[in-house]
This record gives C-alpha cells, structure tokens and sequence, in this order.
C-alpha cells in the first residue's frame, strides 16, 4: 500500500500544494516509522511553501510537527510497534499517511493525552516555553506585551505568564479574541488601536508578527528592555540599526527552537513539561479547525489569513 504526502514542486501560494502517492517508508536503523494521526499547521510551513528560506531544495515535503503509532522500527530500539509518540523540529514532512523518523526526535505520548492534542501542542508549546525559560528569563511580576496573542504560541505565552503572575498585555485582531484574553486576565489591545501608549513601559515584548508591528515593539519597551522576535506572520522588519537599540539600552534576540532542544534527552524533558501543562489544566489547548490532508490548501488559506484562534491540525 502506498504512502501519501503533500509535496511543493514549486514555491508559491497554497495552489503549489499536490498530494501525492509515495512508496511506503521503512524503518532504517535510528528510525521508526509512523502512522500519523495528525499533523500540525505552522506559520514555518507557508514560509517554506513560498520559498523564503535559502536552504530548501525542490520538491519539499512540507510538515515538522505530528502524533501517531509507530508501525515499524528496527529490532533492539527504545520505541516499539504500537508506541504512541510525537515529534517536531528537525524532523520534515509530517503531511503525510506515514513517516520514518529519527528515533532521537520521538517523544512519549502519555496515555492520558489523545494524539490530536499531542499534535496540537507539541510545537506551540515548546516555542512558548523556549521563550520564557531560555530566552527572556523574565523577573517575577514583570509587565509583558504578545502579540497575536490569541495565536498559537501566543496563547501558550499568555496562559503561562499569568500563571506566573506577569500583568499581559495582548494585541489581537478582533472582539472575539480580546474577550478570550480577557478572560484570562490578560489586557486586549486591537491591532489597530494605539497599543503603544496603552502598553507603554513593559519589560519585555514578545513579536511573531513581524514588520507591521516591529517598530512599534521597541517604542512600546522600558529602559533596558527586551524584545523577542520569533516570526514575521506580517514579513521581515527592516534592517535593524543597533543605534536604535542605544537610546534605551534595548536587547533584541531572534531565536530558533532548534538551537535550544541540542539533544533527545532535553527534547523529552521540554515536552513533558508540555503536556503535563496540558494534563494539570495550567494550559487551554484551543484546537481552531481540522482538515483532510487533500485539503491542506485551504489549511494554509486560513492560517494565512490570521482569523484563527488556536491550532490547524491535518488529518491524513
């Protein structure tokens, strides 16, 4: 039986997405292939889809982040056949049926999690957790601005932060959304307000929105802050000139997960962290929509469009 896969033979829009029939992996020694049960929608898709990213050679099997049951693995391995396990960063192309996949990028699903929401949460959450324990590393109780924060990530980064006790302030796009942050006991402020005055004065500001909102990130910043920048949902800020960062002694820090998750041992570790916050109820796992992998280009569609509140998730 053959494997499917959705495949880009060339960048461009959600059209360039073709679904294709692939020979059924093997597991090789190190791997295990898996039966994905779903597959996560990332912001880092489309950009790979459209091509903005110079190591990516054609065609590309879209998708870093899924959950299934493995299905085969090699004699001696940690995992066996009928572990349920998840996995992302480092690993490319979980829009499929089945995936071989480094065994060292596989992580546990706990019984009491379903695979849907292991799916969901994997990426967001261990973006948001490598953005508060690794990179701001905020003292308690200091004021925060996220943008999108009704997003994916920026929902986890809201969520953890009033737990631990940070007054949050969140941009969002609409009244739907700041009713949902403000339910949190966060601070809505509508992208087209003026967010700046409102938020002036934080310590740190969490951007995946980019352009549209970069210069206005370093405004809205104290003396001595900090400004995240983790995505370009809006496209690349403009070159940054370090005089800028002066007039207030700003830092600014663009970080990838990968380089933060070294080794399979700290992968695990940070995923546990993950879904015992989904376990606990720390942490509302919003899942937006699902789609079949067919229809994975109106997935795309509809993440692009920024109206989502919560994670796509792919089901093959």
């Amino acid at each position: 039986m053959p494997a499917q896969a959705i495949l880009v033979h060339r960048f461009g829009g959600s059209e360039v997405l073709e679904l294709q029939q692939l020979p059924m992996p093997e597991a090789m020694p190190g791997q295990a292939v898996v039966r994905i049960d779903y597959a996560g929608i990332n912001f880092v898709d489309l950009y790979q889809r459209e091509g903005r990213y110079p190591n990516i050679s054609l065609p590309w099997r879209l998708g870093l982040e899924g959950a299934g049951e493995i299905v085969d693995v090699t004699p001696g391995a940690e995992f066996q056949l009928g572990d349920r396990v998840a996995f992302t960063t480092g690993v490319q192309g979980a829009y499929a049926s089945h995936l071989a996949v480094p065994l060292e990028h596989l992580v546990r699903v706990p019984d009491a999690l379903s695979l849907r929401d292991a799916a969901a949460a994997l990426e967001h959450g261990l973006t948001a957790a490598m953005l508060l324990d690794d990179v701001a590393r905020l003292p308690a109780r200091e004021p925060v601005l996220v943008h999108a924060a009704a997003g994916g990530v920026g929902g986890w980064l809201v969520q953890w932060l009033i737990a631990r006790g940070h007054p949050v302030f969140g941009t969002v796009s609409n009244a739907a959304k700041a009713d949902w942050l403000r339910g949190l006991g966060a601070a809505p402020l509508l992208v087209d307000s003026d967010w700046v005055s409102a938020a002036r004065g934080v310590a740190v500001v969490f951007d995946s929105v980019g352009r549209s909102t970069f210069a206005g990130s370093l405004d809205v910043l104290r003396m001595g802050g900090h400004l995240v920048l983790f995505g370009a949902a809006s496209g690349q800020p403009e070159p940054v000139d370090v005089l800028a960062l002066q007039k207030k002694s700003l830092t600014l820090t663009r970080p990838v997960l990968p380089h933060f998750l070294p080794d399979a041992a700290k992968r695990r570790a940070r995923a546990a962290t993950v879904f015992d916050a989904l376990l606990s109820g720390a942490v509302q796992l919003r899942i937006h929509a699902e789609f079949p992998l067919a229809d994975a280009a109106s997935a795309h569609e509809l993440l692009a469009s920024r109206a989502t509140q919560g994670k796509l998730l792919l089901k093959p």
